[in-house]
């Protein structure tokens, strides 16, 4: 096999996988992660088009830097996994010191003694280290939505590590320098399982990038934008699933919905604002007081409902106690606004759609507020009939 060709069809399959991504970067704006992508594959086609060059120019041009770009190029290939799954490159030290560890080694086998086999392995060990880092960071994706493609895509990067390995393996037990315009069987085998991992690592990131985006675009849809907790529409697909599993497993689940007393007069006396940056310190100590597994809503205006899985009606009362005392507590508001909240409860007791679960934790809600408000109330049974509990 002649290698030049091999690597002028390569350099065309990049330049064509960075045609697409500047098409879908067009067509989705905002996609995390091909800046650094794209860079990626600039840095393996620049690389290429160097090596390609092997013969007519200087072993600086042809040799050292082409692998010292390659190596450059995974570690932003790693930079764009950690941008793609929005998390920090806590690795990047070790990217720096493998890149730097290469460099003396591969200075020696081009200007001391000159040694393909010496580059080869330099090179390749290397590559496995810095592949390692974004294999590792895909791995500890573990986000629902995420979790398949992520760790496809850490699949496919530990197959391209396996190869370099492997080849390294090879040429450490046949220390022949190969020819790099006539290599054997095995030498050509392995340049081309590596460049179409390549190309396939960057595809499917890609994929990954267009994954992410679309999870973003989803809790956008679900998410509260002044509370940053589910708005309505989120928290009832969700309280319909949560009953549809408890009536198979006999699991019991309770709705706890709180009104902010007195909200209107807040805003009309000390303005929006205010009444805005109240909501959010509400948000925030609802989501203190209760449990990672439970389900935390804007209902709408100064309402918030709160989903408890597992848990019956009593244990559930003890819940909304405890978040009417944390909210009557909160100090350092603006214009040092007294608070209070007024709580309503009610729990699953048969087969029931999740409006009719709500209307009932609803009317457990007015009645506290008929008492007098900064209370908590019960429903009882399964139809809008309340059973009232004094607040403990």
């Amino acid at each position: 096999m002649y290698t030049p060709y091999l690597m002028f069809a390569y350099a065309v399959a990049l330049v064509l996988v960075l045609q697409g991504f500047g098409v879908a970067e067009r067509s989705v704006p905002l996609l995390r992660g091909f800046g650094r992508l794209r860079q990626f594959i600039i840095c393996d086609l620049g690389a290429t088009i160097l090596l390609a060059m092997r013969s007519r120019a200087s072993l600086l041009v042809t040799e050292l830097i082409p692998n010292l770009v390659l190596l450059a190029g995974v570690v932003l290939l790693y930079f764009a996994v950690s941008e793609i799954l929005g998390v920090r490159p806590r690795l990047l030290v070790w990217a720096v010191a493998m890149c730097a560890a290469a460099v003396p080694p591969m200075f020696w086998g081009t200007y001391v003694h000159y040694s393909e086999i010496a580059r080869l392995e330099t090179h390749c060990a290397s590559v496995v280290v810095l592949l390692g880092l974004s294999a590792a960071t895909l791995f500890r994706e573990n986000r629902a939505s995420l979790h398949v493609p992520a760790h496809a895509c850490g699949w496919l990067i530990v197959a391209a590590m396996s190869v370099n390995a492997a080849w390294a393996t090879y040429g450490w037990l046949n220390p022949v320098s190969p020819d790099f315009l006539h290599p054997d069987a095995v030498h050509a085998a392995f340049s081309y399982l590596i460049m179409m991992l390549t190309l396939g690592i960057c595809i499917s990131l890609g994929w990954l990038s267009f994954c992410a985006h679309r999870r973003e675009l989803e809790l956008v849809a679900q998410t509260d934008s002044l509370t940053g907790v589910l708005n309505r529409g989120a928290f009832e697909q969700i309280l319909q699933g949560e009953l549809d599993a408890c009536e198979r497993d006999s699991r019991p689940i309770s709705i706890v919905l709180l009104d902010v007393d007195h909200f209107k007069r807040i805003n009309d006396e000390h303005g929006h604002l205010t009444g805005d940056e109240i909501l959010r310190r509400i948000a925030i100590a609802l989501r203190a007081g209760t449990r990672p597994s439970d389900v935390l809503a804007r209902y709408g205006g100064e309402e918030f409902v709160i989903l408890l899985r597992d848990t019956g009606l009593e244990a559930a009362e003890e819940v909304a106690e405890r978040l009417r005392k944390d909210i009557a507590a909160l100090n350092d508001l603006p214009r040092d606004v007294e608070l209070t909240a007024s709580f309503g409860v009610a729990t699953n007791s048969s087969r029931q759609p999740a409006s009719k679960l709500l209307s009932r934790a609803d009317e457990a809600l007015y009645c506290s507020k008929r008492e007098g408000r900064n209370r908590v109330r019960v429903c009882l049974g399964t139809n809008s009939a309340i059973a009232v509990c004094s607040a403990p």
